[in-house]
């Protein structure tokens, strides 16, 4: 899980090196999350596509926030599935800060963004099958990318402790990213009790890992549910997950 600096996006971090509950880790240098990446610079597209080889960008927010973004023009393949349900961004308030709450609050999301779950992992399983790096993000890299991530990373065994470990990482440069989203009229919502900075607490994504278990049988059976074929999850289990340095080569 290392933070990858870049001028134009503040919350891109690899998702590797992360524990599972058989011990070994997520493989570093293959999937990647983020917050936008409309204004990255071209230093920062040398680093994404070059140095890191990010071979598919995956942008998960709806179509109203990216209209002004679909002109600009990427290396490597860019789709689009947005997880919210279109139209509604902007009219809406932002969910409650409350983790308990936030975490119904993902669910639902999930829940209503099936197609979004469908489309990233089938190209993540396809990338991996492939050798190719993938990045996805939302506007903030924090709410709908994480659910995506802490999704994936049910998926593959990472125990809870770590995906919150991830999870509030996005935390790292809280200020920077939530400046960013208050330049953007379709995150105002008109609410003007939020507060200047917002944090995410763990207890936010552990609640949720809990309900996605109760109310739809875990990740696994979530992800059949919404139409990932068994050979999908397959790769990404044996593609994702490697044994830790200093054990794989014994």
């Amino acid at each position: 899980m290392t933070a990858i600096e870049l001028q134009g996006a503040y919350n891109v971090r690899d998702l590797g090196g992360l524990r599972t509950k058989d011990g070994r880790i997520t493989r570093p240098g293959v999937i990647y999350r983020g917050d936008s990446l409309d204004n990255i610079t071209p230093g920062d597209t040398k680093i994404l596509f070059e140095k890191l080889g990010i071979g598919t960008i995956i942008d998960l927010r709806t179509k109203a926030e990216t209209e002004l973004v679909d002109e600009l023009h990427f290396p490597v393949p860019r789709y689009r599935y947005s997880v919210l349900v279109e139209g509604r961004l902007g009219h809406e308030p932002f969910p409650s800060d409350d983790p308990a709450e936030l975490a119904k609050v993902y669910l639902s999301n999930l829940d209503n963004g099936r197609g979004a779950v469908k489309g990233t992992l089938e190209i993540i399983a396809r990338n991996l099958d492939a050798g190719v790096a993938t990045l996805f993000h939302c506007a903030a890299g924090r709410d709908r990318t994480g659910i995506m991530a802490a999704l994936l990373l049910g998926l593959v065994g990472v125990t809870d402790g770590q995906i919150a470990m991830d999870y509030v990482q996005s935390n790292r440069n809280a200020r920077r990213v939530t400046k960013k989203l208050a330049e953007n009229p379709l995150y105002a919502n008109h609410d003007k009790d939020r507060p200047e900075v917002i944090l995410l607490h763990e207890r936010s994504i552990l609640g949720f890992m809990k309900l996605l278990r109760a109310e739809f049988g875990g990740p696994r059976q979530f992800c059949l549910d919404s139409g990932v074929t068994a050979e999908t999850i397959s790769t990404i289990e044996q593609k994702f997950v490697v044994e830790p340095p200093g054990i794989a080569g014994k």
